[in-house]
């Protein structure tokens, strides 16, 4: 590694905050985690591997290459492919034994065109995200096209919730959503299907209904199925940390490498947007835009230097940013700080912490962004008893 910058990846919390979950719903017809977009730049092949060992054995990804991607790394669980897809999509998904999710009649009648013996499938329904997905009206029409059809073979069905976060109301937006579901659950009967739709802040939001009793919430009536995705990497969307124990996995870390000594007066960086008010001490850090810390954090995060929170000063370089190190290194011999580790989010070794989601606020932006946004020319390094089982440990 010859630029020190890296996204440390700690397998046994993803392996941790996996096992909470099926500790939480032992009775959950389906668990599908989500390791699309890089396992949330995670490292889909290590992280898919990982989950896979302690018992996953549905993972989903959006893009056909992305399944092609982990059977090429040797993960053999299940995986379904929740973007849509051509009649040559089709032929590789069959090929390569991914599943597909169908959210529309051209996806259906691909399958019918390429498939030599019957294809498992999901079928997606709308129930007010107005992305993809068939609407429930046309629930029973699909029923009878899929009810003894050689060729398809429906083992899911499922929506996607658009309002997670508001699921333990029971007047909210997925509630709504949910009871949308009932209709086509009845109409499916015969088939036996799994029926999934909560997604992270889903679950969470179940957890909390269940902890209040509410018998009656649309959360309680059908034993949903389960496809949590930030949660699996230890980030709660509903902040409260009390309805699961999750650890998050990723730490993004760097050096400083250079340090620059100004005078009151003296610009940093593009555009001269930061002045030093007075005699300062600037660390140079080798991570940029380029490397998905974003531009629009300059001037605004915060990073752990030493133990201590530092300012990010100047405009973020495509390459590069600078830190304010003053007060840190004050009456102190800057060779001590010769490489010394800066942690851009995640947790530095006396257990101080600064979260992805307070680089979101900064941002204006998610805590998904941030995580998926920690680009390809980073790497990923991986902790943890699961690193060294799976022989991925650096």
């Amino acid at each position: 590694m010859y630029r020190r910058t890296f996204a440390e990846i700690n397998l046994d919390h993803i392996a941790h905050n996996f096992e909470a979950l099926k500790q939480a719903f032992p009775q959950a017809p389906f668990l599908c985690p989500m390791v699309k977009a890089n396992a949330y730049g995670h490292g889909d092949v290590a992280v898919a591997r990982c989950l896979e060992q302690v018992g996953a054995k549905h993972l989903g990804v959006c893009l056909i290459e992305e399944g092609l991607l982990l059977r090429r790394g040797g993960v053999k669980a299940e995986i379904l492919v929740f973007r849509g897809f051509d009649r040559e999509g089709a032929e590789q998904m069959i090929q390569h034994n991914l599943t597909p999710v169908v959210a529309s009649w051209d996806q259906l009648e691909a399958i019918q065109e390429v498939a030599k013996k019957a294809v498992g499938i999901h079928l997606k329904f709308n129930t007010g995200m107005n992305r993809l997905g068939f609407h429930p009206e046309e629930a029973q029409d699909l029923f009878e096209a899929c009810w003894q059809n050689t060729k398809i073979r429906v083992q899911g069905i499922l929506t996607h919730l658009y309002n997670g976060e508001d699921a333990a109301d029971a007047l909210g937006d997925s509630a709504e959503q949910l009871m949308g579901m009932e209709h086509v659950i009845s109409v499916f009967k015969p088939l036996n299907p799994v029926v999934h739709t909560l997604n992270s802040s889903g679950i969470l939001s179940h957890l909390a209904a269940r902890a209040g009793k509410q018998t009656s919430h649309p959360l309680m009536r059908v034993n949903w199925g389960l496809r949590p995705g930030l949660m699996i990497y230890g980030y709660n969307p509903l902040n409260d940390p009390k309805l699961l124990p999750l650890k998050p996995a990723m730490t993004l870390k760097s050096v400083a490498s250079t340090y620059r000594e100004l005078s009151a007066g003296e610009v940093v960086s593009y555009g001269g947007t930061w002045t030093a008010r007075k005699e300062s001490v600037i660390a140079v850090v080798p991570i940029g835009y380029a490397d998905g810390y974003h531009r629009i954090l300059s001037n605004k995060a915060q990073v752990l230097f030493a133990g201590q929170r530092v300012p990010v000063v100047g405009n973020i370089c495509m390459d590069f940013l600078m830190l304010d190190v003053t007060e840190a290194v004050k009456n102190k011999n800057l060779k001590d700080f010769k490489d010394q580790e800066i942690i851009l989010f995640g947790q530095d070794h006396e257990g101080q912490v600064l979260s992805p989601e307070e680089l979101a606020k900064h941002a204006q932006t998610i805590t998904w962004e941030i995580l998926t946004s920690v680009g390809e020319r980073v790497p990923r390094v991986y902790t943890g008893s699961w690193a060294k089982k799976l022989g991925v440990e650096i």
